[in-house]
C-alpha cells in the first residue's frame, strides 16, 4: 500500500476517547470541587488584603502552578479571564474553567504566549475583568515567577495579589510542579500574600525587583500556610 493510500491518522482532538474526556472531565472536575468545598472546612489567612482589594477592585491573580487549584475554583466569584496553555491537557484545563465561569485566553511562555498576554490584557481593559496567571509555568522551575505578571500589572495597573492553598488531607502529584490535590473533609488554608502595585515608566532593573517581590511575597504566604496545616495536624494528632 503506497504512502498516499493509507488511511490518515486522525489527530488526538478527533479521536473519540479524547472528545469523551473533553466532555467528561471538566464536569467532573466541577462536581468534585463542589463536594470538596461543601464537605471541607476553610480557613483564610491575610484576608485583610481581599477585603481592602479584591473585593473593592479588579486585581491579578498571582498563583503557583502546584497550589492553584482552589484559588482558582474560590475566585471564581470576581469576573476574570485565565491564561491556559495551548497544549492538549490545556484544552481539558481550559474547559474546566470554562465551566467554573471564567473567559480564557490560550497561550504560555513557551507557545503564543505573547498573543495570549495581550489578548488577556485587553479583555482586562474592555471589560474590567480580574485575572489570573500561573506564575511559574507551564513547565517552571516550580515557584519561580516569571515576568508576565509584572507585565499584566504594568499595563492595566490592576495590584497584583498573590494566593496559595495547602490542605490537611490532600494528593501531592509527583509533577514537575508537585502538584497538590485538595481532599474531601479537609480543613483546606488559603492565604493571600501582600500586594505588589506595578508602576509606570519601569526600567529593566524596575521590572526584575518587582518580580522578586511578588516571588518573595508569594513564598512568604506559603511558608504562613504550610505552617498552618502543619499545626492543623499536629493538634489533631495530640
Amino acid at each position: 500500500m503506497s504512502e498516499e493510500s493509507k488511511p490518515k491518522k486522525k489527530e488526538k482532538g478527533e479521536q473519540l476517547w479524547f472528545k469523551l474526556i473533553l466532555f467528561f472531565v471538566p464536569r467532573l472536575v466541577s462536581l468534585y470541587f463542589r463536594i470538596v468545598d461543601l464537605t471541607s472546612k476553610k480557613l483564610f489567612l491575610n484576608r485583610e488584603y481581599e477585603e481592602q482589594i479584591c473585593k473593592k477592585q479588579p486585581f491579578t491573580c498571582a498563583c503557583f502552578h502546584g497550589t492553584m487549584l482552589f484559588p482558582v475554583y474560590y475566585c471564581r466569584r470576581y469576573p476574570g479571564v485565565v491564561m491556559v496553555s495551548q497544549s492538549w491537557d490545556g484544552e481539558i484545563i481550559d474547559r474546566s474553567i470554562r465551566r467554573m465561569g471564567y473567559d480564557t485566553v490560550r497561550g504560555s511562555s513557551s507557545r503564543g504566549g505573547k498573543e495570549a498576554l495581550a489578548e488577556m490584557i485587553d479583555q482586562i481593559k474592555d471589560r474590567n475583568y480580574c485575572s489570573g496567571l500561573a506564575v511559574d509555568a507551564p513547565r517552571g522551575p516550580s515557584r519561580k515567577v516569571k515576568m508576565g505578571i509584572v507585565i499584566v500589572g504594568k499595563e492595566t495597573g490592576q495590584p497584583v495579589v498573590p494566593m496559595v492553598s495547602w490542605a490537611t488531607r490532600q494528593v501531592q502529584f509527583k509533577s514537575w510542579d508537585s502538584m497538590i490535590l485538595p481532599l474531601p473533609f479537609s480543613t483546606i488554608v488559603m492565604a493571600f500574600g501582600k500586594p505588589t502595585i506595578v508602576p509606570q515608566g519601569l526600567t529593566n532593573d524596575d521590572y526584575e525587583r518587582l518580580r522578586q517581590e511578588i516571588e518573595s511575597n508569594m513564598l512568604d504566604a506559603s511558608e504562613l500556610v504550610e505552617n498552618k496545616v502543619r499545626e492543623l495536624q499536629s493538634g489533631a494528632r495530640s
